[in-house]
């Protein structure tokens, strides 16, 4: 499915760009890792209110589609939230099976969704373990998962402060895809879905940007 970019979405992802790359010298890397065609889920830590609309920003597939709360859609601001590719769910719920089925038809027709497999804030900035619900839709939607980590949002706005601070730098790392074949295993075990949440929070885990020396050669290479 081919989306056309919605004013607002450019507008927004366009400010949280010139916020980041000025206001906290944001680096990326591994920008190349993201499938250029085909549904894939990405898969970030989350520490921050600063994380979502950063990954969101600096993908290099457009757009973005995301959680939010459902209340959050309220008349007025509902209607600009839509336009963020944003899909609401009913956090109340066990389970949202209509908000389920659709990012089940937006992955399995060529988009890219963002999730957060801890489900919300670290208190710490330390990785939380993820939840399942993320398991789910990897089974489900079998689709490549882009590992995600992010640094420095933490310290520039934790949760419980009121305010961001722009001392911290950010540093954004995208990992490389993991095929849906890294997960069939997944599906023998007791709960396949956490066990799948569990794979992907390694690969997470096991993100670093990489050292001077490092994108010396790059550079040299090109």
């Amino acid at each position: 499915m081919a989306t056309s970019l919605s004013l607002p979405y450019r507008l927004t992802t366009g400010t949280f760009r010139q916020i980041f790359t000025f206001g906290y010298r944001q680096k990326c890397f591994g920008l190349g890792n993201v499938p250029k065609s085909g549904g894939c889920i990405l898969a970030g830590n989350h520490v921050s209110y600063l994380d979502p609309p950063c990954f969101a920003s600096f993908c290099p597939r457009q757009p973005v589609w995301s959680f939010a709360r459902r209340t959050l859609f309220k008349p007025g601001i509902g209607w600009w939230f839509r336009r963020l590719y944003m899909i609401g769910v009913d956090r109340d719920k066990g389970s949202d099976l209509p908000a389920f089925r659709w990012v089940l038809h937006l992955l399995k027709d060529g988009q890219v969704v963002q999730m957060f497999p801890e489900g919300t804030r670290s208190p710490n900035g330390v990785l939380q373990r993820g939840k399942k619900g993320i398991g789910w839709f990897i089974l489900k939607a079998n689709v490549p998962v882009v590992p995600m980590r992010i640094f420095g949002t933490f310290e520039a706005w934790p949760k419980g402060k009121f305010f961001p601070s722009f001392k911290p730098q950010l540093t954004l790392v995208f990992g490389k895809p993991l095929s849906p074949d890294v997960f069939v295993d997944c599906k023998n075990e007791a709960d396949p879905f956490q066990a799948a949440s569990d794979r992907v929070m390694q690969a997470i885990a096991n993100l670093y940007p990489p050292s001077e020396e490092d994108v010396s050669k790059d550079e040299q290479r090109k």
